[in-house]
Formats: structure tokens, C-alpha cells, sequence
């Protein structure tokens, strides 16, 4: 069993946690924010996928109101937030080299940590590992076939692998250390090849601590660097060629140092970080890390620093827990219709202001959540949990925003999409479906051909013990029905318009 005092400070929620690190940052000077405020911890870059079209920064968020939860964060856009998993305590996230799967710690303030794996929407949440031990910082192979973790078993830490996929038992790799309430832990880091792993042997005297290079291969270590204090950062470039660590720098405070393989140099990239995780992005040319708590992104120099993350705010937390429960089953649900075929019941406008007509034929690529903010990216009751579906239409991706805050996000797909061919399946004849798409109506159209044609009607009118009815399009015009089937369609400011059914108007 993991000793408590390691989970406490794992847990960054207990005193012992804070009085270590203002202890630490108050020998070197670091300028912590106050631990009452909600915090970023172990940022962490991934590669722009296909299926987002954007590169994201994941990060576990510690808040008194949400937990430790994992989220992402768009690097083009710092509006575009997604909270990835569950009420509970999770953190330490690391991506998988193609962007399509998440590792992390998860478990919660009495349990204890276990290895987790999920996609990159923060479905299909899988544990990896059991046992009694803490596992932690858990980091993919480049070609994403295992993952590496620390594992702590009464003060002594191993470096185990793990297949990602879940088949297989761990594997020791190597020991890195005996821990006590003192020690600061710290991630492993694979080579380009993955034969290496670069990892921190851990001390119970921090001052000791350095960083080593394991070879998979002739089982030997190499020491890398000599100073001591390396902190809870540590990374490998995805291009092989460089490791970035966060250690104290020559002013106050921690800095990210980068160490250059080819040349055994090493340059002071940033300074005043907080040192709890840092990451390359997937071109090397650039560093996420944290400031004050923050995520702030530069590049690999140093230069062009800008601030990611923001407080994050909830007024109202039962209301918000409810609409991420909500969003949450419902993405479940629409990923069943990933790879099928739709046809679209009306016209729709895409998150980018591209209009979709009408019966277009798509295929439906991908589903995943997505959660809009409001100014100021505080997570606030206004924030609205929405789904995202990506279409393909004539070999062209689209991205439609699909119902914000809607309590029947299953039930009212179907007023967007036809599962089957609606050519196929109604019968309707040609000069129907012409009429259709032209959005105009025929004399004899039915209720439902009309609906697909104009869509809904503002308002209804009804003469009691009438078999007429009168459906009023609040821009168009009106229309007539007599025994449920078009009479006359009038157009608003023009004259009257009839088609009857052999296509000439009145």
C-alpha cells in the first residue's frame, strides 16, 4: 500500500503539499499563487489531428469545486475548453504522438491512483492498471504502442511499461528512487526510438535529485545532468534531439532549461515557471509550461510568451455537473452513428458560416463534445455544453455545432438528418421532390412534404369543426390546407402563387 504521505502530496490538496512547495519556492524565490485559487498542473501538447483540426494543451485543472479533472485547451484558440473527464481526481495527462488517445492518473481522494487511457473526446475511459501501488505519470512511446509510469510501492519508485492497448501485464523497467513526504516526483520521457527513457532518480534529499538516461536495450544508465533540484517537469522532443527540464534558474524561481543531445549543451529557456510539467509541441519549436499556476506557451528560445488559462468560475455547480452528465450520454449515444450515411432535412449553417443544403447526401466522420464559454473564458452558467459532428459532403469536411444545452440531444437528431434515402424511402414523385428542393409548394403537397419544403411554421390557425387550417411562415408567406393537403400558398407582398399538380402557377 502507497503511504499516505505520498498520496497527500500527490493529491496537492493537503497542507504538507503546500508547506513543501512555499518551503521550496521560498528557498529559490518561486512566487506561487495562493493554493485557495483553483490551478493548472502538467500541460502537455498534442499533435493537430484530423478529426479537430486544431493543436490542444492538455492539463489537469485542481479546483475545490471540480476535483482534478483533465481538460484541453485550444493553442489557436483559448475559448475553445473541454473538460475531459468525470467529477473525481484525475491528472497527470499525456497524448499520444497521433492526438487520438489521452494516458492519465485517475482515482480519487481515498483510493488509489491507477493508470487510465482515453480518446481524445474523453470517451472510452479504459484502466490500464490494478494493485494496491500509486501509479503515476503515465507518457505513450512515440509509436504509441506503451506507456511508462512511475509506480510507488512503501517509498520506493519503479519505472514500469505498459502495452497501451491493455493486453499484457507491467513490466519493470528500471528503479528510480526511495521517496519520502520531501520528495518531488517527476515524469519519465521516451527517445524518438523509444529504446531510451530519459527519468528523474528520485531522493530523499531534493537537492540530489538529477537526471538519468535508461537503455532499454544494455539495461545502463547514463547520468545526464549534475546540478540536483530538477522539479515535476521533464520532456524528450518529439524530434529525439532535445530534453527540457524545469530546475531553479539563475535569477529567482524555477526556469525551463533545454538540453541539446548533439551538441551537450544546455540553454535557459523561460524563467519564473511553475515547475509541475512541462511539453514540447509536436514540431520541437515550442515549450508549454506553467506560470503562477497557468498554461503559457513560448517558443523552444524562449521568446513570444503568451498565457493560455484563466480561473475557471462556477456559480452554479449542480446545474453545470448536470449538463456535462447530459452531454456526455448523449455523445455516447450519437458515436454509434460514426460511418453512416444521412441525409440532411434542411438547410444548415456550419460553425464556420458555410450553408449545407438541404437533402445533401453526408457521411457522418466523427462526433465529440465541445463546450462554449463565455468572455472572459470563465466557466460560468452561461457556458453551453454542445455537441460537434464532422460530415463529409462531395469528399469536403464540414463542422456542424449541434444543439447548445439541449435536453434531447438524441431525440431531436433526427429533425436534422435522415437515417435512410428519403428518395427511396417516401415514394414521393419528382415533381415532389423538385418542389422540395426549389422551397416552394404544390397544390395536393402533404403537411410533411411542406414542412420539408418551408420547415417549420411560425404559427398555426384553426377554425373549430373546419377540416381547414392555415400555417403562417413568419418571412414568406402562408399556407392553406383542406383535408391535410396544400389548397393555395400565398407568397407575403406578391401575388398570389398556386402550382397545381401539373406544375403550371396561378
Amino acid at each position: 500500500m502507497a503511504s499516505k504521505h505520498v498520496r497527500r502530496i500527490l493529491h496537492l490538496k493537503t497542507a504538507l503539499f503546500a508547506a513543501l512547495f512555499l518551503a521550496v519556492s521560498g528557498f529559490f524565490g518561486l512566487n506561487a499563487e495562493s493554493l485557495e485559487d483553483d490551478r493548472c498542473e502538467y500541460p502537455v501538447w498534442s499533435v493537430k489531428t484530423q478529426d479537430t483540426g486544431a493543436e490542444r494543451i492538455a492539463y489537469a485543472l485542481v479546483s475545490k469545486i471540480f476535483g482534478t479533472q483533465i481538460w484541453t485547451i485550444n493553442t489557436d484558440d483559448a475559448r475553445h475548453k473541454v473538460m475531459l473527464t468525470n467529477i473525481s481526481w484525475n491528472r497527470h495527462p499525456f497524448w499520444s504522438y497521433d492526438g487520438k488517445r489521452l494516458a492519465y492518473a485517475g482515482g480519487d481522494e481515498k483510493q488509489i491512483q491507477q493508470i487510465y487511457v482515453m480518446n481524445e473526446d474523453g470517451t472510452e475511459q479504459v484502466k490500464l492498471t490494478t494493485g494496491p501501488e500509486d501509479k503515476l505519470y503515465p507518457v505513450f512511446s512515440q509509436d504509441g504502442e506503451s506507456i511508462a509510469y512511475i509506480s510507488i510501492n512503501n517509498g520506493e519508485a519503479f519505472i514500469y511499461e505498459v502495452a497501451s492497448g491493455g493486453q499484457g501485464s507491467p513490466q519493470l523497467v528500471t528503479a528510480c528512487g526511495t521517496t519520502d513526504k520531501n520528495t518531488v516526483l517527476s515524469p519519465a520521457a521516451f527517445s524518438l526510438k523509444g529504446d531510451r527513457l530519459a527519468y528523474v532518480k528520485l531522493s530523499q534529499d531534493f537537492k540530489n535529485q538529477n537526471i538519468f538516461i535508461y537503455s532499454k536495450n544494455t539495461k545502463k544508465e547514463e547520468q545526464l545532468t549534475f546540478s540536483g533540484y530538477i522539479g515535476s517537469g521533464l520532456a524528450w522532443s518529439p524530434d529525439g534531439n532535445k530534453i527540457a527540464y524545469a530546475s531553479p534558474g539563475k535569477g529567482k524561481g524555477y526556469s525551463i532549461f533545454v538540453y541539446d543531445l548533439e551538441n551537450k549543451t544546455t540553454a535557459e529557456a523561460a524563467s519564473a515557471i511553475t515547475p509541475l510539467g512541462l511539453s514540447f509541441s509536436p514540431d520541437s519549436k515550442h515549450l508549454c509550461f506553467l506560470r503562477n499556476y497557468q498554461v503559457w506557451v513560448c517558443d523552444i528560445d524562449g521568446k513570444n510568451q503568451r498565457q493560455l488559462t484563466c480561473q475557471e468560475i462556477v456559480t452554479n455547480m449542480k446545474g453545470w455537473q448536470d449538463r456535462k452528465k447530459q452531454n456526455m450520454e448523449a455523445l455516447l449515444v450519437l458515436k454509434s452513428y460514426v460511418g453512416k450515411t444521412v441525409w440532411l432535412k434542411k438547410t444548415i449553417m456550419t460553425d464556420r458560416g458555410e450553408h449545407l443544403d438541404k437533402l445533401a447526401e453526408a457521411k457522418i466522420l466523427n462526433v465529440r463534445n465541445k463546450l462554449l464559454l463565455p468572455e472572459k473564458y470563465r466557466v460560468i452558467d452561461d457556458s453551453r455544453f454542445c455537441i460537434e459532428i464532422e460530415l463529409k459532403i462531395n469528399n469536403k469536411k464540414f463542422y456542424v455545432v449541434y444543439l447548445y444545452e439541449s435536453t434531447q440531444y438524441v431525440e431531436d437528431f433526427s429533425k436534422f438528418f435522415f437515417m435512410t434515402n428519403p428518395y427511396t424511402t417516401f415514394g414521393w414523385s419528382k415533381e415532389i421532390w423538385d418542389t422540395i428542393k426549389q422551397k416552394t409548394v404544390m397544390e395536393g403537397m402533404t403537411k410533411a412534404q411542406v414542412t420539408l419544403s418551408l420547415g417549420e411554421p411560425s404559427e398555426v390557425l384553426k377554425n373549430a369543426g373546419s377540416s381547414t387550417e392555415l400555417w403562417v411562415y413568419k418571412f414568406a408567406g402562408t399556407v392553406s390546407f383542406a383535408d391535410d393537403v396544400v389548397k393555395e400558398f400565398k407568397l407575403f407582398k406578391k401575388e398570389i402563387k398556386v402550382i397545381n399538380t401539373k406544375g403550371s402557377g396561378k
